[in-house]
């Protein structure tokens, strides 16, 4: 997986600071750093990113993370997933401490577009770190209802639960609506949300999955519309035969309208 870790509109442009970040054989190790992503305030450190084509079909986005707070200062700390074009226009789902409920922990969601901040309208219930401090998140597409659902799991034996607020009108949220439909990117983060102290906490990402159909010119089914699927329709130019990946129209042969199908959607 080829990570970035640039967020245009951000101050640094590079959010990477290598001495807080630890890649294990199994986890995403990264320890906070002072910095946000809310209204103009657009310097948070360490977020890394994957660059997604447009989603496509019953598509979902998941992770897990354990968020420990450790000797930070009461702040709305918190960590988990988000998609954006640039640093005033994203979404995000995360897991987060409640400065104003004890620093219990919760799960909730955000969203901006154009610099203004808005809660995204998802929750779900509280709980005691001391029981847990780590949850799985996912958000999930489905285009027979046109409607995005959020889901998080504690890990207490429940398995998935809704978020209150969920499902929800892709449209109530327009920068996950863009990256859906144009692409973007679809990243990790922890944000410490103005507060300080120290040890820093510490967030541990198990994986990021990404699933969603591909885009029926990407024959080789890599990710993007490229010079690779090209020749591969190429060289199979003239096959007559069902379900040839190459036939991309899936008329039966692999012919010139094959060929521009490939040319219209390159790089996609």
């Amino acid at each position: 997986m080829g990570w970035s870790w640039d967020i245009p509109r951000n101050t640094p442009f590079s959010t990477l600071d290598p001495a807080r970040v630890n890649f294990t054989s199994d986890a995403l190790v990264i320890t906070a750093q002072a910095g946000t992503l809310y209204q103009d305030n657009n310097n948070i450190r360490n977020l890394p990113s994957v660059s997604v084509p447009a989603l496509r079909g019953a598509w979902s986005i998941e992770t897990r993370v354990r968020l420990q707070r450790n000797g930070l200062s009461p702040a709305y700390l918190q960590a988990g997933l988000i998609l954006f074009r640039d640093a005033n226009h994203y979404f995000n789902l995360h897991l987060v401490y409640l400065p104003d409920n004890n620093n219990w922990l919760s799960v909730s969601g955000g969203h901006e577009w154009n610099g203004v901040y808005q809660w995204a309208g998802l929750s779900g219930v509280v709980w005691n770190p001391v029981s847990g401090d780590t949850v799985r998140l996912m958000i999930r597409y489905e285009p027979n209802t046109g409607r995005v659902r959020c889901f998080y799991d504690r890990e207490d034996g429940v398995f998935w639960r809704e978020m209150t607020g969920s499902p929800r009108l892709m449209s109530d949220f327009p920068a996950l609506q863009a990256v859906a439909a144009q692409g973007g990117q679809i990243g990790l983060y922890v944000d410490t949300a103005g507060g300080s102290g120290m040890p820093a906490p510490v967030a541990t990402f198990d994986y990021l999955q990404i699933l969603s159909d591909y885009h029926p010119a990407d024959v080789n089914q890599d990710g993007i519309v490229d010079d690779a699927d090209l020749l591969e329709v190429l060289f199979t130019f003239g096959a007559q035969r069902c379900n040839l990946p190459a036939d991309v129209n899936q008329d039966g042969m692999v012919d010139d309208a094959d060929l521009l199908e490939v040319l219209f959607a390159f790089g996609e």
